[in-house]
């Protein structure tokens, strides 16, 4: 019995001193196991592009950055403006210090909050902007303003070489100019897209030069279309695209590039009250700069078709003429005035006609008959369906050349919301024109005395004091000088002797709005 309890506690102290060698061993490997590091491997590259990156790395190359320089006499000075702290101008602005005063984008002059100060008239000016290319030897689409009498124009390429270009033409009523480049190579091109296919929500990309970094690349969708008056200027040219992609100064002139790599808008301008993207940019459509792109590789200019007629571009007040002649709210574009001598009144057009379709094409507004009539070819015969005393007439007109039936000022200086009209711009900032016996006969006015106020251009002197459109001007006290205001004529003599910071007193005839009677006032106004 004593032999099997030491055998047995034999067995037992054995198997615990294995036990004891086995867990030993098993934790030195745990421990180990614990003390060693993991090192990291490099992956094998793996494609992350997405269709941002794809259609940036195509149209990229075909971005040029566009520096242009203007000699001193060429520049206008705003006046000096560094008085005001809270300018974003303003160099004595601490958060403009690092800023060089001799460099401004011309997108400034553009963008409705405000253009920089100048550089003194000994310096010379430097303007920042974009491009793209759209020809392969070497034709370039940008912004008018971007190379607005500039004396040298600087483009360069993604790869930084750097070549001196020449302007082909450029036109101010869509503020879209082309240069070309001799760079001894085939150039990479971007494609044009058909910007009447974008669709509000439509995803795009911004490629530009933003504060002279180049080929910077934003997104965002397109906010809206159709968009004039922007920041309360307006060209019956232009129509823009609106986009929350991000444009800056420098951004003028780049491609605003869809989803499939089409270059779909220009970027010319910005709304914002920073100097900085607000998530307001607006571009000229693609189809609209094409057009006149392919005129001014032809021939240098634009040229527009123009019939000599004036009408309001406020849909409300051709509204109210229509019920007033008697027919539905919208029945057409109320002829308000014909040019004498133009193709209008040459096929007999009156003032008073309601004008309704063109070439079986029904006209609704003023921009529908404006984008018929501009891109007619000069010498065409169009048709012209007009309500006259509630009878239908059609009236052919030979179409004639815009810029010679307006005027140099069609396009030498702002719109005034009207197809053609005859009209003077004053130092006062308004346009007149005379009274005609129609005038006369549809006003109810007593006699033909008095020129009458056309248009009256925002934030002018005539505004500040005032003055509207649709006023009339009969008689002009400047200084000893008194003027009796019978035609244009009077009123150009009157504006002769005007100088500035002068104050000037108007004798004007307005309509009570309640009693349709005409009453007369002085209203002061200081010549700017």
């Amino acid at each position: 019995m004593t032999k099997k309890r030491l055998l047995y506690l034999t067995l037992i102290i054995a198997t615990l001193t294995i036990g004891v060698v086995i867990g030993t061993v098993v934790s030195g490997g745990v421990k180990a196991g614990e003390q060693k590091t993991q090192a990291l491997v490099i992956p094998d590259p793996v494609s992350l592009s997405n269709a941002f990156t794809q259609i940036a790395a195509n149209v990229g190359p075909a971005v040029v950055n566009i520096n242009t320089e203007a000699a001193p006499e060429n520049t206008v000075r705003r006046g000096d403006r560094n008085n005001n702290p809270n300018n974003p101008n303003n160099p004595n602005n601490p958060n403009n210090r690092n800023r060089n005063p001799r460099e401004f984008d011309p997108f400034d002059f553009f963008n409705f909050f405000g253009g920089p100060d100048l550089p003194d008239r000994s310096e010379r000016v430097r303007n920042l902007g974009t491009g793209f290319i759209v020809d392969k030897a070497g034709f370039i689409v940008t912004n008018h303003h971007v190379v607005d009498k500039a004396t040298k124009i600087m483009v360069r390429l993604e790869d930084k070489t750097e070549f001196q270009a020449k302007l082909i033409g450029s036109d101010t009523d869509t503020d879209l100019a082309v240069v070309k480049i001799e760079a001894g190579r085939d150039l990479p091109v971007v494609k044009m897209g058909n910007s009447d296919s974008v669709k509000v929500g439509d995803w795009v990309l911004a490629i530009g030069s933003p504060f002279s970094l180049d080929h910077t690349v934003t997104h965002g969708i397109i906010s809206a279309k159709g968009r004039t008056e922007i920041g309360g200027a307006r060209n019956d040219f232009q129509s823009f695209l609106q986009t929350d992609a991000a444009i800056n100064p420098g951004n003028s002139g780049g491609p605003l590039v869809n989803m499939t790599g089409e270059v779909i808008g220009i970027n010319t301008a910005i709304i914002s009250e920073t100097r900085q993207s607000a998530g307001l940019g607006f571009a000229l459509p693609s189809n609209t700069a094409i057009k006149v792109y392919n005129q001014l590789v032809q021939s240098g200019k634009v040229t527009r078709g123009g019939i000599g007629i004036q009408y309001s571009a406020n849909p409300t007040q051709d509204s109210s003429l229509c019920r007033a002649l008697g027919l539905k709210a919208e029945c057409g574009v109320v002829v308000q005035y014909v040019v004498p001598g133009g193709p209008a009144a040459k096929a007999g057009i009156r003032a008073g006609d309601v004008i309704t379709e063109i070439d079986g094409n029904k006209i609704t507004t003023g921009s529908a008959l404006l984008d018929v009539v501009a891109n007619s070819p000069i010498g065409r015969t169009i048709h012209v369906k007009v309500n006259r005393d509630s009878k239908e007439q059609t009236i052919p007109i030979v179409i004639g050349d815009r810029q010679e039936v307006i005027g140099e000022r069609a396009s030498n200086s702002s719109p005034d919301n009207n197809d053609q009209g005859d009209g003077s711009q004053s130092k006062l900032g308004i346009r007149v024109q005379g009274l005609t016996s129609d005038m006369v006969r549809q006003l109810r006015l007593n006699s033909s005395d008095g020129v009458y106020v056309s248009s009256v251009d925002q934030d002018s002197a005539a505004e500040d004091a005032g003055i509207m459109r649709g006023m009339i001007i009969t008689r002009v006290i400047a200084g000893n000088e008194r003027f009796e205001v019978r035609n244009v004529d009077d009123f150009k003599r009157a504006e002769r002797v005007m100088k500035s910071g002068q104050d000037i007193a108007l004798m004007v005839l307005q309509r009570n709005a309640n009693t349709n009677e005409w009453r007369s006032s002085f209203v002061a106004v200081t010549i700017p």
